[in-house]
């Protein structure tokens, strides 16, 4: 479901797009900023206008539900990332909300990767899939440091078409060393060798430097790119971190 609703509660406020999803309100207040406001609302006022606008006064604001979900009494507004595509598992507290993101084509594809930094063993690559990103450390991906493990392929199963692919780094200073020149490819060829092959592989974007704190990085095409596996590598010398991948 789809809400096209004013930014603010006056006439000819700017519209945003947001789109229904389910979570469970666990996962919303586990996240990193979730606050939870009084649902005090003005004669004729509906709640889903009311939280929206919460939502759109904060600049950190990616989700918010009215709560509870049947008689709202209140309004949570999160910074947690919910793809619309997200499925709940933990139905049991499940919310109604709305995200600010848009529908991917990341979420739940197929993901193969260089292997992984076992002293942290719940960071593993689906974390980059599963459809939400509440800026924990153990929600990234985290690699080994050899050249043969700085990378990540998704499949999509066959040519979809995109134009920005959009990355997570992590939310500590060491994002410098682990999300630094960072390159991101396009192939539908299936038979290659990763990372050695990458090269003959489309260049679709890169990132070159070191990234700040939970810095988030966008690449774009002009127009619209057609293939079925993306890859993402990092070329400097050190543990790869990527914490959510969107696709659209």
């Amino acid at each position: 479901m789809l809400l096209l609703l004013p930014s603010v509660p006056v006439e000819g406020g700017e519209l945003r797009l947001m789109r229904s999803v389910l979570i469970s309100l666990q996962r919303v207040q586990a996240a990193s900023i979730t606050k939870q406001e009084s649902l005090d609302l003005p004669p004729g006022a509906r709640p889903a206008l009311y939280c929206s606008n919460k939502c759109t006064l904060r600049d950190w604001c990616q989700l918010w539900c009215a709560y509870p979900s049947n008689t709202p009494t209140h309004c949570l507004i999160s910074n947690i990332t919910v793809m619309p595509t997200y499925q709940e598992t933990n139905m049991a507290d499940v919310l109604t909300c709305h995200t600010t993101r848009p529908k991917d084509l990341a979420t739940h594809a197929t993901i193969t990767a260089g292997k992984q930094f076992m002293s942290y063993p719940l960071r593993v690559k689906e974390n980059l899939l599963d459809g939400f990103y509440n800026y924990n450390r153990d929600h990234c991906f985290h690699t080994k440091s050899s050249n043969r493990n700085r990378w990540f392929t998704l499949d999509f199963g066959q040519p979809k078409c995109f134009q920005h692919v959009i990355l997570h780094a992590v939310i500590y200073d060491l994002a410098k060393k682990r999300f630094n020149n960072v390159q991101v490819r396009v192939s539908n060829v299936t038979a290659v060798t990763p990372p050695e092959d990458f090269a003959a592989y489309d260049l679709f974007g890169e990132f070159h430097g070191a990234a700040s704190p939970g810095q988030v990085v966008e690449m774009k095409s002009p127009k619209p790119v057609c293939a079925r596996f993306i890859t993402g590598q990092m070329l400097y010398n050190n543990r790869f971190q990527v914490c959510h991948i969107e696709v659209f």
